[in-house]
């Protein structure tokens, strides 16, 4: 009787975990933590260059006003953005050295926070698999300033938060590990971090004693 039991338990503890990687077969396809940025600073720009001057001159030069690991990536985002609206665009440091035409702007920036956060792990119920929250968090700076004449025209200050949920296990294929801020760090859920070794080892207990008994 002992030794059938045993052999039930093991096969129910097989298609209990057999169950668990099929579900997870079922994902939608994720967005890797470049896109999810991206879009968030999309999003951003649009708000904010709501009331950006939409009158000549159609020249704009990108300058950043401090160093930040991630200057490139929002001067890509900013690159297309304008340029979507009709402008020239072009980086400043591209034309040191070189006098700036008349009739042009110079649009400043400063990254006061650009980064990808994992604040949240939880799990769906007891062996569900875990899932981790995943957000972005932006704080800019901006100044348009007229070349020519220094005039400031436009000021903006803005923040934008956006945060999804996605399997801890796809974490590694949607990060770059080249970039720190595309590869922030994975918190780990403490509840968890005790109860389920303290489970297994009495699942894994209960099968030696099972398989001792029936001998």
């Amino acid at each position: 009787m002992v030794k059938v039991s045993s052999k039930v338990l093991i096969v129910f503890i097989f298609f209990f975990f057999c169950c668990q990687i099929v579900l997870g077969q079922d994902e939608n396809e994720i967005k890797n933590n470049e896109i999810f940025l991206r879009e968030s600073i999309q999003e951003l720009l649009k708000q904010t260059f709501v009331d950006f001057p939409s009158g000549s001159p159609r020249l704009v030069f990108i300058d950043p006003e401090s160093d930040h690991p991630a200057n490139w990536f929002l001067q890509e985002e900013l690159i297309s953005y304008l340029t979507t609206k009709g402008f020239s665009v072009t980086l400043a440091q591209q034309e040191s050295g070189s006098e700036k035409p008349e009739n042009c702007w110079d649009l400043f920036y400063r990254i006061i926070q650009l980064k990808l956060t994992y604040p949240k792990v939880k799990s769906k119920g007891l062996f569900g698999k875990k899932m981790v929250t995943r957000e972005s968090e932006l704080n800019l700076s901006f100044r348009l300033m007229d070349t020519t004449s220094g005039k400031i025209l436009w000021t903006k200050r803005t923040n934008h938060t956006t945060f999804d949920v996605i399997p801890q296990k796809r974490i590694a294929m949607l990060e770059n590990k080249q970039y720190l801020f595309l590869s922030p760090e994975l918190p780990q859920s403490s509840t968890r971090k005790y109860i389920e070794p303290a489970l297994v080892a009495t699942v894994v207990g209960g099968l030696v004693y099972l398989f001792f008994a029936s001998r």
